[in-house]
């Protein structure tokens, strides 16, 4: 297709395109909209949207359109592109019509839409601090390839710490010659291209003062008009899918705060010192930064102040804000807000904790899903808890806990403590806790040709620790059962590091759980014609020869082990296996039927682990 820019919205795309880093700290709206070119309602509403989205201010909102298979025809261009991503988005949501759009992923966008809604929702989230901050970065990887950083951010105590990430990459326009669908539409706006790693996002853990950083590599598709593309990176709250921030291209400087949060104890006077930088700016950018501070809810007894002066005016740089209490300040947690604001009057905030008589305490496993006990309380997620200082809290690790086929056993708490069971009296410097464990991977083995077989397996069904190596070993080899006579032929391995062949002693390595299943084969046509062990291997000519079609393969065995017979043709290329697997020293015959074979002259050998021979004998029909 061939694209087309209107002026007005090309001017956009110009000074969107000067600048490489996305707003940090406050809050960037997103409106997710649904959207088709065979939907005739969607042709009126859609230019309401795009109206009203090139009417605000770019640092505070963006938006995302995806496009639906619905109604008939369903051949919507930008649908069929990609239609995995566009439908995951409208199953997350629920949406069975359209036009439809989702504002933060919270609230539902009336239709029709209408100036004054849309406005109305916008003001009512545009002053809501976003508890995380995101910092989105993009620079060529390669000759076709785009990589694109979003640094996430957690200023705060999430109540849902478990999160979704997503990088979208949109293209802000395409325009069509011609409509592609059946309403008319010529002109698309805020494209969705692609969802990265999915339309189902990746699951984060997010916890005060910690940064979460994904990379995306995108590879440039003809199809897209190079000026027109942007990454947007977004995080959603799983359980009331509340999208707590977005993060795209802007025009001026971004903010960042160091630690993320300060806890002092109660009943004395502290203080805190927290650093506030700015990390990255758009190209270009010289305008100084003025900082203030600012208390939140005010409290008499927390005051705040610049020691170093409150202007920064290169970049990167960074400032230190100094939070003081009383020892009159009561317990709780305050936020402490600071904004920036440059000589244009852009403004951005971001916010740090400051806990008096409290702590957070954050405490995870090492592994996902691995439960943990917290005052005789169970949990397999991570969990932060907002404790007081000088309380004590009891912790605990169930080992081992077994989810088969892997088992894991408990080693230590931070690296360091090896009990299981502490009881912890938490301060202002209590860390994070991380209850490590160490995998086990189970080893079965057993016999599944014939099911039944009275044999003795060793180290089946055992747990061993990863990269461990062990043997399986299996007897007797060949025995009597239910009147008929079997014998070893081969293990069968599945899992990384099992073991397939004919050695009866099985060797493994455990990098994953492994399963060895243990052959027995009645080995029609092979006797034992003599219980003397003789005294050196051999094997002799067939009889009779020439042949048709039978004859007999004699040999001998000094020693038990595993042997190969095989039949050749002269050119060296096997044509059968007689015979392959364990036998114990002894003089054996084989019932050599060769009733689908040519006339002609064949090569039969035997192979063991001490000797080699072949003899040369003739079929003839």
């Amino acid at each position: 297709m061939k694209k087309n820019f209107s002026k007005f919205f090309l001017l956009i795309v110009i000074l969107l395109s000067l600048v490489n880093y996305s707003n940090a700290g406050d809050r960037m709206m997103l409106i997710e909209f649904f959207t088709s070119s065979t939907c005739g309602p969607c042709a009126a509403n859609n230019p309401i949207m795009t109206a009203f989205l090139l009417g605000q201010d770019p640092d505070r909102i963006t938006a995302i359109g995806h496009h639906m298979n619905w109604p008939s025809p369903g051949n919507d261009p930008m649908y069929l592109y990609n239609s995995a991503d566009n439908d995951a988005r409208r199953t997350y949501y629920g949406i069975n019509a359209i036009p439809a759009g989702q504002f933060d992923g919270l609230i539902s966008i009336p239709i029709a839409y209408t100036q004054s809604n849309l406005l109305s929702t916008y003001n009512s989230r545009k002053d809501i601090l976003s508890p995380i901050s995101i910092i989105v970065t993009d620079s060529a990887y390669s000759t076709d390839s785009i990589l694109v950083r979003a640094k996430i951010y957690c200023e705060t105590n999430l109540t849902n710490p478990t999160v979704r990430a997503y990088i979208a990459l949109v293209e802000n326009h395409i325009h069509y010659t011609s409509p592609p669908g059946t309403n008319g539409e010529m002109d698309f706006y805020y494209v969705m291209r692609k969802i990265y790693p999915s339309g189902s996002g990746t699951t984060i853990v997010l916890i005060p003062g910690q940064t979460v950083v994904l990379e995306q590599r995108y590879k440039k598709d003809p199809i897209w008009q190079w000026s027109e593309m942007m990454p947007i990176a977004y995080v959603q709250d799983i359980s009331t899918k509340e999208i707590l921030n977005a993060g795209k291209k802007t025009a001026n400087f971004t903010l960042q705060t160091y630690p993320g949060y300060g806890s002092v104890p109660l009943g004395q006077a502290s203080s805190k010192n927290f650093k506030i930088s700015v990390p990255v700016v758009a190209s270009g950018y010289n305008s100084q930064v003025t900082f203030t501070a600012e208390v939140s809810p005010v409290t008499s007894g927390i005051t705040t102040s610049f020691p170093n002066g409150s202007v920064l005016s290169s970049f990167p740089d960074s400032l230190n804000v100094q939070v003081s209490s009383s020892a009159s300040v009561p317990a709780g947690i305050y936020k402490i807000i600071v904004t920036g604001t440059n000589a244009a009057g852009k403004v951005h905030k971001i916010s740090m904790d400051y806990l008096v008589g409290k702590n957070y305490v954050y405490f995870k496993t090492n592994i996902a899903g691995l439960e943990y006990k917290v005052n005789n309380t169970s949990y397999i997620a991570p969990k932060l808890f907002t404790w007081d200082i000088g309380s004590t809290q009891a912790i605990q690790v169930v080992t081992p806990q077994t989810i088969d086929p892997r088992r894991y056993i408990f080693l230590n708490w931070n690296g360091t403590d090896t009990n299981s069971t502490e009881n912890i009296t938490v301060n202002s410097n209590t860390p994070s806790y991380t209850a490590n464990f160490k995998t086990q991977y189970k080893l079965r083995a057993l016999v599944a040709t014939p099911s039944g077989l009275p044999v003795t397996i060793t180290n089946s069904l055992v747990y061993l620790d990863s990269g461990a190596t062990s043997t399986v070993t299996i007897s007797p080899l060949q025995l009597l059962y239910n009147g008929t006579m079997y014998y070893f032929n081969h293990w069968t391995g599945t899992g990384t590091g099992s073991y397939s062949g004919t050695n009866p002693v099985c060797p493994v390595t455990m990098t994953d759980p492994v399963n060895e299943l243990a052959f027995y084969s009645t080995q029609i046509g092979i006797s034992t014609i003599s219980s003397e062990v003789p005294d050196k291997y051999n094997l002799y000519q067939n009889y009779p020869n020439p042949f048709n079609p039978e004859t007999k393969i004699q040999f001998d065995l000094p020693k038990s082990g595993l042997i190969n017979l095989k039949v050749f043709d002269l050119l060296g290329k096997e044509i059968k296996s007689l015979y392959s697997g364990y036998l114990n020293a002894g003089k054996y015959e084989f019932n050599f039927n060769a009733s689908d074979f040519a006339s002609g002259v064949y090569i039969y050998k035997l192979e063991t682990d001490n000797f080699k021979q072949a003899l040369k004998m003739l079929m003839i029909k």
